[in-house]
C-alpha cells in the first residue's frame, strides 16, 4: 500500500444550505472529483464548466450564466460560500487539501 502523506486529495462538498457543507466524495485527481459532479448534475444540464476561485467576488465575476459553473474554490475558505445564491451555479464544490 503506497502512503497518501504528502499527496493532494480533492474533496467534493455539498452546499445543502446557507454556509453548511457535507462532504460527499475525496478523489486523488481533479478531473475526476469535477466528473462526479458532472455526473450527478447530468438531470439539471449538460453545459458545465469548472471555474477557479479563491473568494466571492471571484466567484460573481466568473461565472458563466450559459453554464452550470463548477466551483473549485482554492483559498480552503469554502464556508465563506453560499453556493445556494446562484442559480448558475452547482451546489457541488471542490476543494483540494494536503495530506500531512
Amino acid at each position: 500500500m503506497s502512503s497518501i502523506k504528502g499527496k493532494t486529495v480533492y474533496m467534493i462538498i455539498y452546499n445543502y444550505s446557507d454556509f453548511d457543507y457535507s462532504i460527499v466524495q475525496i478523489m486523488e485527481k481533479l478531473d475526476d472529483a469535477y466528473e462526479y459532479i458532472c455526473s450527478h448534475e447530468a438531470n439539471i444540464c449538460n453545459d458545465f464548466k469548472l471555474i477557479q476561485v479563491e473568494n466571492t467576488t471571484q466567484l460573481q465575476e466568473k461565472f458563466v450564466d450559459e453554464y452550470l459553473n463548477i466551483c473549485y474554490i482554492t483559498s480552503g475558505q469554502y464556508n465563506k460560500f453560499n453556493l445556494c445564491n446562484y442559480d448558475q451555479v452547482s451546489s457541488y464544490a471542490i476543494i483540494s487539501m494536503k495530506i500531512n
